[in-house]
């Protein structure tokens, strides 16, 4: 079938979204006719590839169980100690004086870190044996998109002008977007992050920083685990990232708000290491001691983008990084390309067996989009805020036990295309979102009312039962009941944690709230004169702080309060 001049799908772009779809469809329709037009030629190099190496529960279930890449994953790639974070003390020149939030050893999930190259290199292969036609070293000139014919790519190969139609058209080429500017229907966000980005030659154990600290290393079950976790070194306005990879690399990279970190302060490796030296000096130790074993440094101006839509009736969809970015915090990269992949997967099989698809591309779409937001809303504004603990240390927390209880819960229990099941659960998710939105509103606000900085040590941080409870139950069998009674039980735990997060960061307002009457969480704020406007006091979700209390057992663990030992 190579040269074929039609195809039931035509993909744009040949990396990680767009080889994962390939096999995805296939897997589920065996007879599907692709073309995958790359622009890549031969196999990727290793390390020195491309970032979004980090996945989390989403995006490693997808790759794992529904790709099938578990045993390449678990053979040559790392498996991951969960997101660790680390608050500003002093000059950070000492790690055990941080403010540490992280697994102490192994999540139940297994997640992994990825080496891009290495992956999609196997990814590559599976998609040749499976049958699609994979053309490298093509650039696409321009689509033709038609309702109600075959879409006409015209691309070169070789040197040569080429098409091809097809009846679906994925883009999955990236930033380039090619359908998305087509159309113009991208999106510009508010979030305005500059990164830049090296992969390093041995690795890094950050551990050894602390290793003459034994209160510090007896936090962890295992000596030299932490090093497996995505760390992120995390200060007023920035976050570094260090991700280790199977290949005997790390992956460092620096995310800055220009506001307070010019871009010309990252935009080469000489002004990143004199950047780690102000910021980081632990770290800008160990990278300057070894600038020959630097493999390579990329850089990105304002990385995030949105999109007015992902999935179209007239047979096209956008996925991966040509539809919407967010932010490498958190590590969703993975995540949106198992949720655009699937239901790309569901609605091309459905469409070549001849059944009405018009509802579900429109409810998928909408739900995508508000999904986006809801990840973009957990970073937007966020920055100047990651070096004080008080707000981070609750913010970071309620992310987490937020993300994990609801839409990703749903896609790890492999539920996120069955339509009926969704569309049962979907007024919980948007309960997820709605409260989520209030609740980031309050951290940004809190931020403005309340910084503290901490010199250290801190004690070790203990977790919140909500916050445990939220990472176990995605290794908990589910019948389709049960499922529904655990999101809505959960839902009632994030509204008992919005209230209790609401009189905390109340507490420098003047008059603060009374915490015996009754608020509703939906409409919590830090702005007073809203409170009747919005309906503080009304609604039909009402909660005293004793009753969220009761509801979210151990909910004081959200607060720092308890973790600074002579901190300022």
């Amino acid at each position: 079938m190579v040269g074929q001049s039609s195809s039931d799908v035509v993909i744009l772009g040949g990396g990680l979204a767009g080889l994962t779809l390939a096999i995805q469809l296939k897997q589920a329709r065996p007879e599907t006719s692709i073309v995958v037009l790359d622009k890549r030629e031969g196999l990727a190099p290793e390390a020195a590839f491309k970032v979004g190496e980090s996945t989390v529960p989403a995006g490693a279930h997808y790759f794992a169980e529904v790709v099938g890449m578990k045993e390449h994953l678990d053979k040559f790639h790392l498996k991951k100690n969960g997101l660790r974070f680390f608050q500003p003390a002093g000059d950070n020149g000492d790690i055990t004086r941080r403010i540490e939030l992280g697994p102490a050893d192994f999540p139940a999930h297994d997640n992994y870190q990825i080496d891009r190259g290495r992956f999609e290199n196997e990814l590559t292969r599976l998609v040749l044996a499976a049958g699609v036609d994979l053309r490298q070293g093509c650039a696409v000139r321009d689509v033709t998109l038609r309702p109600t014919a075959n879409h006409s790519i015209s691309f070169t190969q070789g040197g040569a002008e080429r098409s091809i139609d097809s009846r679906w058209l994925v883009d999955a080429a990236g930033r380039a977007g090619v359908i998305k500017r087509k159309l113009g229907i991208g999106r510009e966000v508010a979030h305005t992050i500059d990164a830049s980005w090296f992969r390093l030659a041995g690795g890094i154990d950050l551990e050894q920083w602390g290793a003459d600290n034994p209160t510090w290393m007896g936090r962890m079950r295992k000596v030299g685990i932490r090093q497996f976790s995505t760390n992120h070194l995390m200060g007023p306005g920035y976050w570094v990232w260090l991700i280790p990879l199977g290949s005997d690399h790390i992956s460092i990279g620096i995310c800055a708000d220009p506001r307070l970190h010019p871009y010309a302060e990252i935009s080469d490796f000489d002004h990143v290491l004199d950047w780690l030296r102000r910021h980081e000096p632990q770290l800008a130790e160990v990278v300057s001691s070894r600038v020959d074993s630097v493999a390579d440094f990329l850089t990105v101006q304002d990385f995030a983008f949105g999109v007015d839509r992902v999935y179209s009736q007239d047979r096209w969809t956008l996925v991966g990084e040509a539809g919407a970015f967010a932010d490498a915090f958190y590590s969703p990269g993975s995540d949106m390309i198992g949720y655009g992949n699937s239901v790309t997967t569901d609605l091309i099989t459905r469409d070549l067996a001849g059944l009405e698809i018009g509802e579900r591309v429109e409810y998928y779409n909408d739900f995508h989009l508000r999904t986006f937001e809801f990840v973009l809303s957990k970073i937007e504004d966020h920055y100047p805020a990651f070096g004080n603990p008080v707000v981070m240390v609750p913010k970071l927390c309620w992310d987490a036990m937020l993300n994990h209880v609801g839409v990703v819960l749903l896609f790890v229990k492999n539920k996120f295309v069955d339509y009926e099941f969704l569309q049962r659960v979907r007024n919980d998710i948007e309960r997820f979102y709605a409260i989520n939105d209030r609740v980031q509103q309050i951290f940004r606000d809190w931020h403005l009312l309340e910084q503290v900085e901490t010199p250290g040590p801190a004690q070790a941080y203990v977790p919140a039962k909500a916050i445990r409870e939220s990472h176990t139950a995605l290794v908990l069998d589910y019948d389709d009941d049960e499922l529904s009674s655990a999101i809505a039980r959960n839902v009632r735990i994030a509204e008992a944690l919005a209230v209790g997060i609401f009189h905390r960061a109340a507490r420098n307002l003047n008059p603060r709230p009374d915490p015996a009457v009754p608020v509703n969480p939906y409409a919590v704020s830090l702005r007073p004169d809203d409170w009747q406007t919005n309906g503080l006091f009304a609604g039909d979700v009402l909660l005293t702080l004793a009753q969220a209390d009761e509801i979210s057992e151990g909910m004081q663990g959200l607060f720092i309060d308890r973790l600074l030992d002579g901190a300022a």
